[in-house]
């Protein structure tokens, strides 16, 4: 039964350090949110940059020019809806990362699997590190501390999880479920939920997608994915540095010195710039998915 979570071990190993990390260091460390951020895109980006490879696959010619127009403008929507209405943005975030985080991780599982399994990657953080997520919602929405959201969140985490758990199809698979979320869940009490996200993100659901998607496309070349995600690395890091100064004392205001300019523009711009890429790319995996 362990040789199921074979496929995990970068996940388990990632854990066992930030846990052993916040056990040393303490959790709350000047450099933790930005080391998150660094970690979440320089892993997580690759396997969003694929999505030039699916669409390729799906599209020719001059559709697979629309497709690209179509993608840069659902990113393009993503970010305006951000900075009118932050409040729903975050809220149809945390609603379609949690479709997304099912469908994609659990490709063969029902659809009452993957919606709690999507729902408890979303909810045990706020009922594990609530005081955090609370503080995480209101930089990047760059408003006072909302609460709402992260306690209305923690009360479906346990519901979730043991759904997830009971729905799982197959005993392997129930065995691997309740090892992963446990996993996951002690990361977040332990060392929070910026380091549990960025575990599971990077080393789980990044790697995963990758290695499912390279089995389908093999003939898809490494380089093309590095220079996509160097370049949105680039970007974010930049636009992160140049506005640090022009925020400072609005974000000292927010999170009463808790978070400085610098690492609150990292997660916000980290954030929206993972919620802008996921729609197109939630969207065509949709696609390819059902063509496939």
């Amino acid at each position: 039964m362990l040789e199921t979570l074979r496929p995990f071990q970068l996940f388990f190993l990632s854990a066992s350090i930030a846990i052993a990390g916040s056990i040393v260091f303490g959790a709350q460390h000047n450099w933790l949110f930005l080391s998150c951020c660094v970690v979440v895109l320089a892993a997580g980006l690759p396997h969003g940059a694929f999505d030039i490879y699916i669409i390729a696959n799906l599209f020719q010619n001059k559709s697979f020019a629309i497709a690209i127009l179509v993608y840069l403008s659902l990113i393009v929507i993503t970010v305006l809806i951000w900075w009118n209405n932050p409040q729903a943005f975050l809220t149809l975030f945390l609603i379609y990362s949690a479709f997304h985080f099912g469908d994609s991780d659990c490709p063969t599982e029902t659809i009452s699997y993957k919606a709690s399994w999507g729902l408890s990657i979303i909810a045990l953080p706020c009922l594990l590190a609530t005081e955090e997520v609370a503080l995480l919602f209101s930089v990047i929405l760059d408003a006072e501390p909302f609460p709402i959201i992260a306690n209305g969140l923690s009360y479906s985490a346990l519901p979730a999880v043991l759904f997830c758990s009971l729905k799982a199809t197959k005993q392997n698979t129930r065995f691997t479920t309740c090892a992963l979320l446990s996993c996951y869940a002690l990361v977040c009490l332990i060392g929070g939920a910026l380091i549990a996200f960025s575990c599971y993100f990077a080393f789980l659901h990044g790697p995963h997608h990758l290695r499912r998607w390279r089995l389908k496309i093999p003939d898809s070349p490494n380089m093309g994915i590095y220079l996509i995600s160097l370049a949105l690395f680039a970007g974010i890091a930049l636009l992160t540095v140049l506005t640090a100064e022009v925020n400072l004392s609005n974000i000292n205001g927010l999170s009463n010195g808790l978070v400085n300019a610098l690492d609150a523009n990292a997660i916000r711009y980290t954030f929206v710039a993972l919620a802008a890429l996921t729609v197109p790319h939630m969207t065509f995996l949709y696609i390819a998915s059902r063509r496939n």
